[in-house]
């Protein structure tokens, strides 16, 4: 049975999460890693962050659950001649040794697990003075039980949580020094030239498929005033 995740890899889409591509690029300036800096890309998708963030001269390991997104990240890697390592891993369980890297990147991926495991695990690998980046879907204001359940069932949402919830997540982790970015709403840019998008063109002719695609949209749109993200950044001390 086909998915969101699937779906997306099978789509080959790079940069699903809010604010696209334009905003990783943005982030990553503004964050300005060293050449060489040791980076997990927890979730990594379809490999487009990662083999960015490689192509600047970082050291970076990447990873995601789905096997779909890894074969698609393989493939983006080999054809963008950039060496990234290409892990299938689940966030909660990271197959890697405690204090392994300079910092963990990721984007709109913890709000697909049950949170507190996940941060635990980006403490444990992170190095000490180590940091956290995580731009994460959040909302302006509580949902409803039945907003909820419509989110959760079609997107796998374990967790639709506010600013401020996101906030009292990070208090009881190991993170002591921790931040949020303002809550930036809903906002896909309209365009998107990605040459290495690896697109399975047979889902086009799969009602299945057509019609998740049609109910993404009428989600974004009907969600698009309390949908939105944050960037977290939190330090390892």
């Amino acid at each position: 049975m086909l998915d969101y995740h699937t779906l997306l890899a099978r789509l080959g889409e790079g940069s699903a999460h809010p604010g696209g591509f334009q905003a990783t690029q943005q982030l990553i300036e503004q964050i300005g890693f060293p050449r060489g800096t040791k980076i997990l890309e927890a979730g990594c998708g379809t490999g487009r962050t990662a083999c960015y963030l490689a192509s600047l001269g970082c050291n970076v390991t990447a990873i995601d659950r789905n096997r779909h997104m890894i074969h698609k990240a393989i493939q983006r890697a080999s054809m963008s001649r950039i060496p990234v390592r290409i892990v299938q891993a689940d966030v909660t369980s990271l197959p890697f040794s405690d204090e392994t890297f300079d910092s963990v990147f990721t984007e709109s991926v913890t709000a697909f697990t049950q949170g507190s495991a996940a941060i635990r695990e980006y403490w444990r690998v992170l190095k000490p003075a180590g940091v956290l980046y995580d731009r994460e879907l959040a909302f302006a204001q509580k949902l409803t039980t039945q907003q909820k359940k419509k989110l959760q069932s079609y997107y796998g949402l374990h967790h639709m949580r506010t600013v401020q919830e996101w906030m009292k997540l990070l208090s009881q982790s190991r993170f002591h020094h921790y931040s949020a970015s303002p809550f930036q709403p809903l906002n896909q840019p309209t365009s998107d030239n990605d040459p290495l998008r690896i697109v399975d063109h047979e889902l086009f002719s799969k009602p299945d498929a057509i019609a998740m695609m049609m109910t993404n949209e009428r989600l974004m749109d009907s969600f698009s005033n309390v949908m939105g993200s944050i960037v977290i950044t939190a330090w390892k001390e």
